[in-house]
């Protein structure tokens, strides 16, 4: 069992299922062996701060390597200017914990309690971000990835500022974490670039990355309808992972080179989508964000690429006001929520998924919630 130094309490959780949802037995779950059910939600705790000089962070992604779990955090806010751009954010930040202790991270800072920027800045980033942090550059963290080498890979956004509150990721790109680092270094080439001629999404990786039985699924997620966001899907060998060429895409019947014949596999998703193949169920497992509001959605499928089903088709996890999966501030919502397999249970019945929680004014947190399926 998980030991975050936390008190191992039940949240005040509803579990929605709509009366005209769909059974679980449906063309969604056909191939499970166990209809998707949860019995209970425990909130594990929030990750601590490294210092006094990080106000607060969000998002959160993790790796497993040799007995180890990184975790990769998006922007940290700070107290005060960093060293290394001048600017009040720094935007990729890692700690290393224990499967057994999660939450208490091996997190490493400097004598004014700054930590690592874990994506190096290019010379012209950085240029850019000293000038006008405001409309400069952010590197945002995504999966680290056991490729069998010495070294994680790990993937990251590009990220163009504008005005300090527009983001738009203009790639995906890889760098190389060594064991026990928070300093990664950084591949100079991208990964995925975004296309917006393609017609449809090409950054492959920035909505979630999966790893199963050797092979890398990475997710591309866009608007594809009104209040609706759909994910199309990518796969590469996890050991060629870092490499576009090795990459093929689900078209709907089948895997192709071409990502201009990449199908939505997965809708009605808020924010990104992480999926295992969960031992318990027998079956796949999704975990997403509900959309425009502070739940996550459970849903299960015989098949990676689906068919998912709507919301209605899974389990919405959703908070009473003292529950610990809840907006903590008005008009404030839950995202990211993200499982990590590495912290399941070897019978799959027990999953531990984390989201980040704003608690306004540039603060926020990112929890682990542990979810027990019937």
């Amino acid at each position: 069992m998980l030991d975050g130094g936390q008190a191992d309490v039940a949240s005040d959780i509803v579990v929605d299922a709509p009366a005209d949802a769909p059974a679980p037995a449906d063309a969604a779950s056909l191939a499970c062996r166990r209809p998707l059910a949860v019995e209970r939600v425990e909130d594990l705790g929030a990750f601590s701060l490294p210092s006094s000089a990080v106000l607060s962070r969000d998002g959160v992604s993790s790796g497993a390597f040799r007995g180890r779990i990184v975790w990769t955090f998006g922007d940290a806010f700070l107290t005060r200017t960093n060293p290394i751009d001048g600017s009040s954010v720094l935007s990729a930040t890692a700690g290393w914990s224990t499967p057994a202790a999660p939450l208490a991270l091996d997190e490493p800072t400097d004598d004014a309690g700054f930590p690592q920027q874990l994506i190096p800045y290019t010379a012209d980033e950085l240029r850019l971000n000293r000038a006008d942090a405001l409309n400069g550059w952010a590197l945002w963290p995504g999966a680290a990835i056991d490729t069998g080498g010495p070294s994680l890979l790990v993937l990251f956004q590009r990220i163009k500022r504008t005005n300090g509150s527009g983001f738009d990721s203009v790639a995906v790109g890889t760098a190389r974490l060594p064991p026990d680092a928070t300093l990664a270094a950084r591949d100079p080439r991208d990964l995925f670039t975004h296309d917006p001629d393609a017609g449809v999404p090409t950054l492959y990786g920035a909505g979630g990355v999966s790893v199963i039985d050797g092979v890398a699924y990475f997710f591309a997620c866009a608007n594809v309808g009104f209040l609706n966001q759909g994910c199309r899907v990518g796969r590469v060998p996890v050991a060629r992972a870092d490499d576009r060429s090795a990459f093929e895409f689900f078209d709907g019947a089948g895997w192709g080179r071409d990502l201009r014949r990449a199908a939505v596999v997965i809708e009605h998703v808020g924010g990104g989508v992480s999926v295992s193949r969960n031992p318990h169920l027998g079956c796949y497992l999704s975990v997403t964000g509900a959309l425009l509001r502070s739940a996550m959605v459970l849903r299960a499928a015989g098949r990676l690429e689906g068919p998912w089903g709507p919301e209605a088709a899974g389990v919405t996890i959703a908070a009473t006001p003292d529950g610990g999966v809840l907006p903590a501030v008005e008009d404030g919502f839950d995202y990211l929520f993200q499982e990590h397999p590495a912290l399941r249970s070897a019978d799959g019945r027990q999953v531990v998924v984390s989201y980040s929680r704003p608690l306004g004014n540039f603060r926020g947190e990112v929890r682990l919630a542990r979810i027990t399926l019937r």
